[in-house]
């Protein structure tokens, strides 16, 4: 009897270890703003006058895939102690045409993906990696949706680099290129702390150096954004409601 009571407690303590931690919230709580600051895009642009009545069902369609990834990060931060939806005021582009808007949602949905697969580098936990994993696939297909319409290149022969990956550092960095927001988020974010070390993402691979710094570089390329559309006017606080459904 005593072995059993042994085992169930190893295996008890096993899984008690894998469950989202507090390191996790800070993963979280950055994976919720970058989501909350696409969603105010959408929720700013999507229902505008020129944006094609042909294209409504689709884009509302994105809209609502990306509220659903924030149901599904509260839903996962409940679970991590200490996890607390972050209030952002973030700022937009001006959007005045359909080609505009796509190049701009193009540009954040790219740049989302990149950052969700860098954070998982940050994760402590096999539930949090799986989140992120599945929000950068579905913001993988939105970026490819939109992409093909405005990038002549996306399935380039002579590729060398897998799709590409942003650490949270480069994220909230100013640079006005593809894998960086920090412009627009408001100083609202904090970059996680890495619990191994210093992330290296390359074009096919990320190694992980141990260092006390925890911060990271993105090796990935970059594509600045053409400057028509480069001003930054708009304004919106944090829009997601909290998540009730199961």
């Amino acid at each position: 009897m005593a072995g059993l009571l042994a085992g169930v407690t190893a295996v008890s303590a096993a899984n008690s270890s894998c469950a989202p931690s507090s390191g996790d919230a800070t993963v979280l709580e950055f994976a919720w703003g970058i989501s909350d600051f696409l969603s105010g895009f959408y929720n700013n642009t999507v229902n505008s006058t020129f944006l094609p009545l042909r294209a409504m069902p689709v884009l509302l369609g994105v809209e609502k895939d990306n509220q659903l990834g924030i149901q599904a990060i509260e839903k996962v931060g409940a679970k991590a102690p200490g996890f607390t939806a972050p209030q952002c005021s973030y700022t937009y582009p001006t959007i005045s045409s359909p080609s505009i808007w796509a190049l701009w949602s193009y540009r954040f949905e790219t740049t989302i993906t990149g950052a969700f697969i860098g954070l998982a580098g940050y994760t402590q936990s096999p539930e949090v990696s799986f989140l992120l994993a599945r929000l950068a696939a579905e913001h993988s297909a939105h970026a490819t949706l939109i992409g093909l319409r405005v990038n002549s290149t996306l399935f380039a022969s002579n590729v060398t680099s897998l799709v590409s990956a942003y650490g949270p550092n480069q994220v909230l960095s100013s640079s006005n290129s593809t894998g960086s927001l920090g412009q627009y988020l408001g100083g609202c974010l904090q970059a996680p702390t890495s619990p191994c070390g210093t992330e290296q993402i390359g074009p096919l691979v990320a190694t992980i150096t141990p260092s006390g710094s925890g911060s990271s570089s993105a090796l990935a390329s970059s594509t600045p954004l053409s400057s028509s559309g480069s001003s930054s006017t708009a304004t919106s606080s944090s829009t997601a409601a909290s998540s009730t459904s199961t």
